[in-house]
């Protein structure tokens, strides 16, 4: 009988709930991956790869400027992760869930990684986004925006 091997689990970069708060409340941004990029047509958040030596705060401000144009107020981690089977890899991802927060009048200009961008109440993001973890997450930082800065959450620095 062949001897079990595990499958791989990775944790190649970070997914980034970016938001802002205008006056009707908090917004998420979503974005709709471009056709010929990885998950094509999907909607969700902002994803990004760890570059050498980089902190997380490094990628996602790199990944923040180069994506959408934006630079963040301020960082947060959250306690959540955001995980799943990537069959390109044959590998669990498991990518730390960030927030980013923005200014109110934060101007998107999108990489051709993405085709659309959307700034959604946490009520309609979640029924955009393409993934159930997604969804959960939405559902999760929704409830912390509340108490912002969320006293479970740590800001964390470039």
């Amino acid at each position: 009988m062949p001897e079990h091997t595990n499958i791989k689990i990775e944790s190649p970069g970070v997914n980034v709930a970016v938001v802002k708060k205008d006056y009707d409340g908090w917004k998420f941004l979503i974005l709709k991956r471009a056709e010929g990029e990885s998950y094509g047509g999907y909607w969700g958040f902002m994803t990004g790869g760890k570059k050498g030596s980089e902190s997380v705060a490094q990628v996602v401000v790199r990944e923040l400027k180069e994506e959408t144009g934006l630079d963040p107020d301020s960082i947060w981690a959250s306690e959540y992760l955001v995980q799943f089977y990537e069959p390109e890899f044959d590998a669990i991802w498991i990518l730390p869930l960030i927030v980013a927060v923005v200014p109110e009048d934060a101007e998107v200009n999108l990489s051709p990684e993405n085709s659309e961008y959307r700034w959604l109440p946490a009520g309609k993001a979640r029924h955009l986004v393409s993934w159930n973890n997604l969804v959960h997450a939405i559902d999760n930082i929704a409830n912390e925006l509340e108490i912002f800065p969320a006293r479970n959450w740590v800001q964390i620095t470039p």
